[in-house]
């Protein structure tokens, strides 16, 4: 078997034990273990079906059995954890990946260094560092100090490397994780590093001990530490939440958690900014292919609107110039960057795009450096921040709360480009004597930097930019591919079912625009709030934009029972009732919308579309010309004016206001109805030019231009054109069309 074929057999599996269909999740297992060829397995296997066929057995038999449950839902989780382990072992065989590469270097070279052991090596690496580290400045050996911290630096990656492929797990390594971990032997930052170590080793193959385990990094003083441990471990609760409800120590630990003062609120603030990640796709696409475009076409047009003197005289004639703003305003680059802006204040992430082009640097192909806390005095960083502006520098950009750590190291690593003069010169301007950039230090430093929620929001953006951005991505599975929707595991129920909650979820996935997320939450809500219109038009709300009117309609009419004169509601029931082809009905409720806002253009255009699905176009013209008398500017009429003329007979009306029209910036579709008014006046040669204009206006698409006219030939006919002359119309139209090729 190849890798994608063991990987596909394994999902398939997993998909029908979370069916719970056992018997055929057996039959495919069987497959697995035949090509393992392992009898330990083989007869594991063989165990756990002939015990599930004795309790089928006793089922039939009609035997009441009180464990038949905890019997059923051990057998589930067996069958997981065989399918875990010999998949695992058929891929360790003929997997190409960083994962199982290190696993054969691992027993090729280093067989006899387990986790304790490793871990003992970082100790005295670390050791030998702060030794090295106490000596005066004058004393210090720059060089020697720079080995020491490679050293470091090295060790902890191959910790990192044996924590990630450390699979199956021996007790014992579980207890030495659990030791090193949170026994305070090792820094903050260095554990932070090693906790995203256990969260890809648990994204590789789950372990119930190593999850409990990075719970338990919840109850740990350092508020980064606690952070990332929940980040992680509501991640793997997601993706193994099918297996969640045969865990039996699970709940309990997540309850004795709850009991924490600030969990439940860490669990929602987590599950708000995983939401957020959703977003991240769009800002980029909105960067890339709307900002970025616009702003520079806009490049040549705003040099044109400043005098070569003014450039060459004054430095700042760009920013004095006040037609720049004016130009700003007129493209709608001031709109996108103040978008760009509140999605910033909101915790968005918006410097995806900048910095995704920079990842490239040998720095990151070393996997354990994505995951790193930022640290200015990383090797990697070495001679980039000479002098007081350097020390200056790395102070403001360790304190920043808009970069996560892996664009901080992006950012300084870029640095590395400039040439060194210039460098230098931009360091020099950070130095305490420059006041400006002080009292920038001091507001930087000042902030809430270790506010819990842009702790987790940076490591979470640390961890999206591996799964989307690292060179080997494809090997593996990328939790953010899809929405990691918390609602769906169960152990989290208690934190996130009560209804504070789910309002606050429900108003965020709405506000967002996911309102297929936000419907299920209302719906679960209206059972609570059942005399809250406001939710009541949520519901419709959301079934509207999913294309369901009728569902929308009756949340509508539930809305409106609670809040009978509310004009919005009013207006929405119209609305669906208009797309469910019922103009009577909406006509009902439009009028009433009327009397609450008797000059509103939106309700007097759509009661004339009433009366026009109706074929009352005398009076859909009474509701138009309304509107083009309260907004004779606007012309929003003007189009429905002048078809409904030329249906009642009002033929010298309708042609003046296709005049209007078409002096404007006319469709295809206004040129042919100008045609066909031209057309009922006898003017042929008139509506002639007009349809070969339709036809152009329409990429010369004649085809689509006859299927339109002849949708319209009855409606010829009744003004009065015989229908003998419209062929020989449309014959004249293609040989001119023709002769002019």
């Amino acid at each position: 078997m190849i890798t994608t074929e063991i990987i596909k057999l394994r999902n398939e599996i997993y998909k029908l034990l979370a069916e719970r269909r056992l018997k055929d999740a057996f039959g495919k297992l069987a497959i697995l273990v035949g090509e393992l060829q392992d009898w330990l397995s083989r007869d594991k296997l063989n165990e756990m079906e002939m015990s599930y066929k004795y309790m089928i057995q006793y089922m039939l038999d009609g035997v009441e059995d009180p464990e038949r449950k905890r019997i059923y839902d051990h057998l589930v989780l067996s069958a997981y954890t065989l399918t875990d382990r010999v998949s695992d072992r058929l891929e360790a065989s003929v997997s190409p990946s960083q994962y199982y590469g290190w696993k054969r270097y691992a027993v090729a070279s280093r067989a006899d260094i387990g986790l304790s052991s490793q871990f003992d090596v970082c100790d005295h690496a670390f050791g030998d560092l702060s030794l090295a580290s106490l000596l005066s400045e004058q004393e210090q050996d720059t060089a020697k100090i720079q080995s020491l911290r490679h050293r470091v630096e090295e060790a902890a990656g191959t910790l990192f490397m044996d924590i990630w492929t450390n699979y199956p797990a021996e007790e014992a390594d579980c207890d030495t994780l659990r030791e090193a971990l949170f026994s305070h032997r090792f820094s903050d930052t260095f554990v932070s590093l090693l906790l995203s170590a256990l969260l890809l080793n648990l994204l590789h193959r789950f372990d119930e001990q190593k999850l409990l385990l990075l719970l338990d990094g919840y109850r740990h003083t350092s508020p980064e530490i606690q952070l990332r441990s929940l980040c992680g471990a509501l991640i793997v609760l997601y993706v193994y939440r099918e297996r969640l409800p045969l865990l039996k120590n699970l709940q309990s630990r997540i309850d004795a958690l709850s009991e924490e003062p600030k969990f439940k609120a860490d669990v929602r603030t987590i599950f708000l900014q995983f939401i957020k990640t959703q977003d991240t796709e769009k800002i980029t696409r909105k960067m890339n292919e709307e900002l970025l475009p616009e702003m520079m076409k806009l490049g040549p047009s705003l040099y044109k609107k400043i005098r070569q003197e003014d450039l060459m005289n004054d430095i700042n004639a760009l920013e004095e110039n006040p037609e720049w703003q004016e130009m700003l305003d007129k493209t709608g680059i001031a709109d996108k960057l103040k978008e760009l802006t509140d999605l910033q204040m909101e915790g968005a992430d918006v410097f995806m795009s900048t910095f995704s082009h920079l990842k490239s640097f040998p720095f990151f192909q070393s996997i354990q450096n994505w995951f790193l806390p930022f640290d200015p005095d990383h090797t990697a960083l070495s001679g980039l921040f000479p002098g007081s502006g350097g020390e200056m520098f790395k102070k403001m950009i360790s304190a920043s709360v808009l970069l996560c750590n892996s664009d901080k190291y992006s950012f300084c690593l870029s640095l590395s480009q400039v040439p060194d003069s210039q460098r230098n010169l931009m360091m020099g301007q950070f130095s305490a004597e420059n006041a400006a950039i002080q009292e920038m230090a001091n507001e930087e430093l000042m902030r809430k930097e270790i506010s819990r929620e842009n702790i987790s929001n940076r490591y979470i953006q640390d961890l999206y930019r591996f799964f989307k951005l690292y060179i080997r991505r494809s090997e593996f599975s990328d939790p953010f591919d899809g929405h990691i929707n918390l609602l769906k595991v169960s152990v989290l129920e208690p934190l996130l079912g009560d209804s504070d909650s789910l309002r606050l979820i429900g108003e965020y996935y709405f506000r967002r625009g996911y309102y297929a997320e936000a419907l299920d939450l209302f719906e679960r809500l209206s059972v609570t709030y059942h005399s809250n219109a406001e939710i009541y038009q949520k519901i419709g709300f959301c079934y509207q934009k999913e294309g369901n009117y009728a569902d929308a309609l009756e949340a509508f009419l539930k809305a409106e029972i609670i809040s009978p004169e509310n004009f919005w509601t009013i207006r929405r029931i119209a609305t669906c009732y208009r797309n469910q082809k019922k103009p009577e009905m909406a006509l009902a409720y439009y009028h009433r919308a009327e009397k609450i806002q008797p000059e509103n253009l939106s309700v007097q255009m759509n009661i004339g579309h009433c009366y026009v699905e109706q074929k009352d176009y005398e009076e859909a013209l009474k509701y138009y010309f309304k509107v083009d008398y309260l907004d004779p500017e606007g012309g929003k009429a003007w189009r429905p004016i002048a078809w409904c003329s030329f249906l009642v007979g009002k033929k010298e009306q309708a042609q003046r206001y296709y005049e209007k029209i078409l002096s404007g910036k006319p469709t295809a579709l206004d040129y042919l109805n100008a045609g066909h008014v031209e057309f009922s006046l006898g003017h042929i040669r008139q509506a002639i030019d007009y349809y070969r204009q339709s036809i152009v206006a329409d990429n010369g698409d004649s085809e689509k231009f006859l299927t339109a006219f002849k949708q319209d030939v009855p409606d010829l006919i009744a003004s009065g054109i015989s229908s003998s002359d419209i062929p020989i119309l449309l014959d004249q139209l293609m040989y001119g069309i023709t002769d002019a090729r």
